[in-house]
């Protein structure tokens, strides 16, 4: 009667320690998971606001090196006339010199 107690309870002390193995390793799965994909979720969160920072950066510096050139353009555009019309004037001065 001991014996076959024993065999009984090795059978089923052997099942709970396999079923509490299994549950912890299925816990320890789902933990492992949950902690890649946090990771994951992370890091493409944190490009994700790394590129939208670069792409305002760029953003801007392209708007102010466009708004200099403008400005640039105006200025020479501006001093072009001037000389244009400072030569006219120095045509009419000669013509007026040889008559």
């Amino acid at each position: 009667m001991y014996g076959c107690w024993k065999k009984w309870s090795k059978i089923k002390g052997d099942e709970k320690r396999s079923i509490g193995f299994c549950r912890k390793f299925y816990e320890r799965g789902l933990y492992m998971r949950s902690l890649r994909h946090m990771k994951l979720y992370s890091q493409v969160a944190g490009n994700r606001m790394y590129r939208r920072r670069v792409e305002e950066r760029i953003t801007l510096q392209v708007k102010a090196s466009v708004q200099e050139k403008k400005n640039e353009q105006e200025f020479l555009e501006a001093l072009i006339k001037e000389l244009e019309e400072k030569y006219r004037i120095e045509l009419r001065k000669k013509a007026i010199l040889k008559n």
